[in-house]
């Protein structure tokens, strides 16, 4: 809630309560009861416009001056559902301009991008206008600020389901995950198009493996030394650790370069969380270190060429 004395701002601002066109009303208090166990120290601000609103709702006051009294109560308190559902019944009733309405939100959205009632107030506008064709391009911005937006992702995905908007969304996934691997909200996206649109056919299943494959081995380098510079400074979390050991893993089986060093690196590895940094889970660790022996060791090569012969 916005109602601190960083609402009163330096821009000229005139009390409802000093407004000779309003004078007709009167203000509502806001009741806490006779005995509030803990008082909200409310602006001055805040206290005239939300009294003033609450005067309107009794009313239920149809008018241009409670449209836009709603504005106020928003930008002081943009989280109040009531605030913006009472905003929505005026624009029906008054049969206001919704274009002009979702520019207004749009602004709004810019400044609250993690206020769920501002995001539904835009998708209830887009489902009356029945036009999403600025959705997509919109819902991008706001992720270039934030990758991981919850309610931009959630919207996103109202809008290519309800619109059927999915040509392009995949490509669109590809390339937020060229510019972060690791961003685990176009991750849930990319698996929300596969599932509505070609499903997890045999052939998308062993395309999409490939594609993790791929993604994977391109950030070798970086991810170990990442990890490398991290052990190098003595860290030696059990997940750290086991990451290494997986990563060398999928090294192995993908033909790597110096299979023998990567293999001796994964066993000492292996080693180190038996004997001192993952006890508790030691015989698996031992078992990992026989495992990738047998399968990738210097005896399982020469078994491999003598049957080969």
């Amino acid at each position: 809630m916005s109602d601190s004395s960083s609402d009163e701002s330096s821009e000229s601002w005139t009390p409802y309560c000093e407004r000779g066109e309003w004078s007709d009303v009167e203000p509502v208090p806001q009741d806490d009861g006779p005995h509030p166990v803990v008082q909200i120290a409310y602006s001055d601000k805040f206290r005239d416009v939300y009294d003033y609103f609450r005067a309107v709702v009794a009313r239920n006051e149809v008018s241009d001056r409670a449209l836009e009294l709603t504005k106020d109560a928003a930008k002081l308190n943009p989280a109040n559902y009531t605030v913006w559902h009472y905003r929505r019944e005026l624009l029906k009733q008054l049969n206001k301009d919704l274009r002009e309405e979702l520019t207004y939100i749009s602004k709004i959205i810019t400044q609250h991008p993690k206020n769920y009632q501002v995001w539904h107030h835009r998708r209830v506008i887009i489902e009356r206008l029945q036009d999403a064709t600025q959705e997509l391009d919109f819902t991008s911005a706001v992720l270039k600020g934030d990758a991981k937006n919850y309610h931009a992702w959630q919207h996103r995905q109202w809008v290519v389901r309800e619109f059927d908007q999915w040509d392009g969304e995949l490509e669109y996934v590809d390339r937020l995950l060229r510019e972060d691997f690791r961003n685990n909200s176009a991750w849930n996206q990319r698996y929300f198009v596969i599932n509505h649109t070609s499903g997890f056919t045999d052939d998308v299943i062993d395309r999409e493996i490939k594609v993790l494959m791929d993604r994977q081995l391109q950030n070798y380098p970086a991810v170990l030394a990442f990890c490398q510079g991290l052990y190098d400074d003595r860290y030696r979390s059990p997940y750290l650790i086991a990451y290494m050991i997986d990563t060398y893993e999928e090294m192995l089986e993908q033909g790597c370069d110096n299979q023998a060093d990567t293999l001796k690196k994964a066993g000492e590895l292996c080693e180190s969380l038996a004997n001192e940094y993952d006890q508790i889970r030691g015989e698996y660790w031992n078992y990992v270190s026989r495992s990738l022996n047998s399968r990738f060791g210097l005896e399982n090569k020469t078994q491999q060429a003598q049957a080969a012969s």
